[in-house]
């Protein structure tokens, strides 16, 4: 009986060390990762894009301080207006929704609706002068811009730069 008393001994002695390795094992996979900061909302998620020179930005109602966009219908004067105010509002929701990194910068002014008028950098980039040379925005130097002029009229102050084929072929 001595014999298998000190087989069963061992036995349990083994086990016993065999459980309390596996339970330091199980500990260390049951510990948290380390922890990190939670990230903040993304740019996507802070703003929204009502068109392309207003925004709502962190809740706060934006005008872009350097750019008069097309407005859309019912606003618009003529359906060219509409259709550039769409596209333009297209581009705008695709800059927000690829930029990882906004900034902005109110400048203490508000507009006729009582929004904050505000330069808007995403991604370090200036979305007026994006929205200009891209030929979706007027400067803001003249109020609301006529849209619905002839482009061959030219000529309007802070007008986009509108090239044709045959002026891209002379480059």
């Amino acid at each position: 009986m001595r014999g298998r008393t000190a087989t069963t001994t061992a036995r349990l002695a083994l086990a016993a060390i065999a459980l309390a390795g596996l339970a330091g094992c199980g500990s260390k996979a049951a510990e948290d990762p380390p922890s990190r900061p939670p990230a903040g909302p993304s740019v996507a998620e802070r703003v929204r894009v009502l068109n392309a020179d207003v925004l709502v930005i962190d809740g706060h109602d934006t005008r872009l301080a350097d750019a008069v966009a097309p407005q859309p219908l019912p606003d618009a004067r003529c359906w060219a207006e509409a259709l550039a105010a769409k596209q333009a509002t297209a581009v705008v929701r695709a800059l927000v929704r690829n930029a990882g990194a906004i900034r902005v910068a109110p400048t203490g002014r508000t507009d006729d609706y009582n929004r904050q008028i505000a330069h808007v950098w995403l991604d370090n980039q200036d979305l007026a002068a994006t929205l200009h040379d891209l030929g979706l925005a007027a400067e803001n130097s003249t109020g609301r811009f006529g849209w619905c002029e002839p482009v061959s009229a030219g000529g309007q102050q802070g007008a986009p730069d509108v090239k044709a084929f045959i002026d891209l072929s002379q480059n």
